[in-house]
């Protein structure tokens, strides 16, 4: 039990202090931190040619650096402010994760558009151990949440909650 109030009085200071900083911008809270394609000014020749063993278009991403592209994403039924949180790099251990877990996990208050996905990407070496993802939300209206955490371009994981959802490739 006092494992359970100590992992709840962390979740909510990191998502009071992320709420508290994160209300800046509508539009970096919710960019994708892959980086930007190529602009039209740049060589043709710079821009690496498809060849029968690199994957196509449709085929997952593998991460440059070793790691698995994880994407998250959310939707709502209703327009509402949500509350997300996301694990974006693997902590080294649970220890560390408990010691300091918004070092792990990004924590942001964003608008929800009905219907409209929110998607955040990011590269984790080992997603089966740490890839998480949570949504939460009041409305007087459920606003019935769904989340899913795709690896490497497949979906993994999917839940469907009311007033919140918690997508986890492992039990938390």
């Amino acid at each position: 039990m006092t494992t359970m109030r100590n992992v709840t009085v962390r979740f909510g200071t990191v998502l009071l202090m992320a709420a508290a900083g994160v209300m800046a911008s509508h539009a970096t809270s919710l960019a994708d931190p892959e980086t930007p394609a190529p602009t039209p000014t740049e060589s043709p020749a710079a821009a690496p040619t498809e060849t029968s063993t690199e994957p196509s278009a449709e085929a997952p991403k593998k991460s440059t650096t070793g790691g698995h592209e994880v994407t998250y994403t959310i939707t709502a039924t209703s327009d509402l402010t949500g509350n997300i949180s996301y694990i974006k790099t693997d902590p080294p251990s649970m220890s560390a994760y408990n010691a300091n877990s918004s070092e792990y996990l990004e924590t942001v208050r964003v608008p929800i558009g009905g219907g409209q996905p929110l998607v955040y990407t990011t590269t984790l070496a080992d997603p089966s151990q740490w890839a998480l993802v949570t949504a939460s939300g009041g409305l007087r209206i459920n606003p019935e949440f769904h989340c899913e955490i795709a690896v490497d371009g497949e979906v993994v994981v999917s839940q469907q909650g009311g007033s919140g959802v918690t997508c986890s490739t492992r039990a938390w």
